[in-house]
């Protein structure tokens, strides 16, 4: 019986490799039982190679559409000051200069899934944000060049187009209240992480104390995170996000500049 040599086979993009043979005609047409041996095995290695395509196509990759319906929304809010201490100043922000006045901003929204763990730089069909749609995010977000990277790491992953995407990022971000107790106007603060949250809490009383989180470091507060459903009604974090949460006796809020 002749023996199959596999030679290069043909790839999807992304996908698996489709294997090609030589010989598989090239048998003797006397092999008697060789031929069907051979019919067999070629059978085979089809029905092998089929299933393994399907398996590509079908498995539930970080498409745009699952990660629409997968799972739920994080709206995570920045305190200014705190992010300028850690890395804002280095890179001569803007929104850090003295004067800026910029307090908590939006750093993006986040599809994630409900076992925790996200989809990011999913691929998309949806064009990229025009220069419009970016500097139209400033008052929230402080740079255009971070509504452009949240796009691109988040946004694709929601399935809408980019005006739809810094439309949904707005309407979350114009939602909620923060309290003149969690501005630090004039002067830093220092607060129990519980404190903050019960503060937040009673200006957003919609928001259980499941539904978002506060992250440090160095001892200054960095971030608020609100798990939203995809209506942008607040809903309960997953066990992964609730366990970020910060653990500090203390934490201090840095001067509004």
């Amino acid at each position: 019986m002749r023996m199959l040599h596999l030679v290069p086979g043909l790839r999807l993009q992304g996908g698996p490799a489709i294997p090609r043979f030589r010989g598989l005609w090239g048998y003797s047409a006397q092999a008697g039982k060789g031929k069907d041996e051979m019919r067999k095995i070629m059978v085979g290695v089809l029905a092998m190679a089929a299933l393994g395509l399907a398996g590509w196509v079908l498995s539930p990759r970080a498409t745009p559409e699952a990660a629409a319906t997968d799972g739920y929304l994080v709206l995570a809010v920045s305190w200014t000051p705190s992010w300028c201490a850690s890395e804002g100043d280095d890179r001569k922000a803007a929104r850090c200069a003295p004067g800026a006045g910029a307090g908590w901003l939006v750093h993006g929204l986040w599809p994630q899934h409900d076992s925790g763990g996200w989809p990011e730089f999913c691929p998309t069909d949806h064009p990229t944000p025009t220069s419009a749609n970016l500097r139209a995010m400033e008052d929230i977000m402080g740079a255009s060049g971070l509504a452009a990277h949240q796009w691109r790491k988040h946004g694709s992953c929601t399935n809408l187009a980019p005006a739809q995407y810094f439309e949904q990022t707005r309407r979350a971000f114009a939602a909620l209240d923060f309290p003149p107790s969690l501005r630090a106007e004039g002067r830093a603060q220092r607060i129990r992480p519980d404190d903050l949250m019960a503060e937040f809490r009673a200006a957003n009383p919609g928001i259980g104390p499941d539904m978002a989180v506060l992250t440090c470091r160095a001892g200054q507060a960095q971030e608020l995170r609100l798990c939203l459903r995809h209506d942008l009604t607040p809903r309960r974090c997953d066990d992964a996000l609730l366990a970020r949460a910060c653990r500090a006796g203390q934490v201090e809020l840095p001067a509004l500049r």
